[in-house]
């Protein structure tokens, strides 16, 4: 496959025109927000060179992909909002952190990739 994709060091918040081929690495249960009504979901998403980026859903955009970012299945990901990690957790989740919503462009890639 001759196809060009950036890795996940190489977006960073202002990025644009940027896809990443990644491998759904951990899928968590959807929660709520302790300070808010609102539900969440948590994905770390990893790159080729095993780089990983937290990648978040919100609301509606947790039914709206649960057929989708499927544990160990490899995606090209784009125009998924990238913004830095809020302080209290960058320990955790690193520098940036990826919002994924109904813009974000996401398309599964046949490929057999063992998650272990």
């Amino acid at each position: 496959m001759g196809d060009k994709f950036q890795l996940i060091h190489d977006v960073s918040p202002g990025t644009t025109g940027w896809t990443v081929k990644v491998v759904v690495a951990e899928k968590f249960s959807p929660r709520v927000a302790q300070r808010s009504p609102t539900k969440y979901q948590n994905l770390t998403l990893m790159d080729s060179e095993g780089s990983t980026v937290q990648a978040t859903l919100y609301g509606q955009n947790i039914t709206a992909f649960q057929d989708e970012l499927l544990l160990g299945k490899t995606y090209l990901i784009s125009n998924a909002l990238v913004k830095e990690t809020n302080a209290e957790y960058k320990a955790k989740f690193g520098e940036i952190q990826w919002t994924i919503s109904g813009r974000t462009r996401i398309r599964r890639v046949e490929e057999n990739n063992a998650i272990s």
